[in-house]
């Protein structure tokens, strides 16, 4: 648990400023917001992709999808985005990977619709 000090508390904050329980997240997004070295970056990329099997202590997120996204430059280093879903939103859906129940997501070209919601 030592080596996600702080990490899934600055997932929660920056889901709960954007006010969303479902978004696509990228490492980017949360070194810019908190300020945080490119040396934290495989620390916060191990953490996104270990919430896509199976969730860590009380984090309330999951990650659902991982994607790549496309290099601006070919000597661009490579780079996701995770789809993070807070843990506890139920209702209509699909079973998961691991069993869970998660609303059926239509996800194209970058947009994925929950029912009539649009999340980028």
């Amino acid at each position: 648990m030592k080596k996600y000090s702080g990490i899934p508390e600055l997932l929660e904050q920056y889901m709960e400023e954007n006010g969303a329980d479902v978004k696509w997240v990228t490492v980017q997004e949360l070194r810019k917001r908190f300020g945080l070295t490119r040396y934290q970056y495989n620390t916060i990329s191990g953490f996104l992709r270990r919430l896509e099997f199976r969730s860590f202590g009380q984090c309330p997120y999951i990650v659902l999808r991982i994607e790549k996204v496309e290099r601006i430059a070919p000597s661009d280093p490579p780079k996701c985005r995770y789809l993070v879903k807070r843990k506890d939103i139920m209702g209509k859906g699909i079973s998961g990977k691991h069993g869970e129940i998660v609303p059926e997501y239509i996800i194209t070209s970058g947009l994925c619709k929950v029912g009539s919601s649009e999340i980028s």
